[in-house]
């Protein structure tokens, strides 16, 4: 698995990112930060790169990070505020 962090150049192409994001049935889970343009995710690593790939030819992604996610590091990521399919949590 692995975290995705995305930054884009305006709020028309973040948004747009997130509903592919939100459609994708192997994205585990997501969040949005609308104050710095960021979209984060996590999923599978061959089938997140294909995600990202289509988002890049959407236009607007200006950085994209990555970083595997180790195993036991969840409790790192447990008062993060996610979105899960249609609900949002901040702890």
């Amino acid at each position: 698995m692995r975290v995705y962090v995305l930054h884009f150049e305006n709020m028309g192409r973040l948004t747009r990112a997130f509903g592919r994001v939100l459609e994708d049935a192997d994205v585990e889970s997501s969040m949005i930060e609308r104050e710095g343009m960021r979209l984060r995710f996590l999923g599978p690593r061959e089938l997140a790169e294909r995600l990202v790939e289509k988002i890049y030819q959407d236009g607007g992604l200006t950085w994209c990070s990555r970083h595997d996610v180790v195993a036991g590091a969840g409790a790192s990521l447990a008062n993060a505020p996610i979105h899960v399919r249609g609900q949002s949590r901040v702890s």
